[in-house]
């Protein structure tokens, strides 16, 4: 595969400056194809509001997330990325 990967392992001070960068926009470091590492949704939203606004520390902030259940995601953030995706089929029911 020749796509760029980055993956974090748990939520750590990288992963909570990728995230914060990201979503505040000013992310500038390098782009990845494919990302992988626990997701930072809305379960976790307000954590992250307070971390941005100053109120938590970076240490206190992942010590908060760490007792939280994270799922993991994968993200394809581009078209390259995106041409190794193929539909296989569907499961029914009685294969859950």
């Amino acid at each position: 595969m020749d796509c760029s990967v980055l993956t974090f392992e748990k939520p750590d001070e990288a992963w909570l400056d990728f995230v914060s960068d990201n979503r505040a926009g000013i992310y500038n470091g390098k782009k990845y194809d494919i990302i992988y590492g626990p997701v930072a949704d809305d379960d976790v939203y307000a954590t992250f509001a307070l971390y941005s606004a100053g109120v938590l520390t970076k240490t206190q902030t992942l010590e908060v997330l760490r007792i939280k259940k994270l799922y993991n995601q994968l993200v394809f953030s581009t078209e390259k990325a995106l041409r190794y995706i193929k539909f296989t089929g569907t499961l029914d029911k009685e294969q859950f």
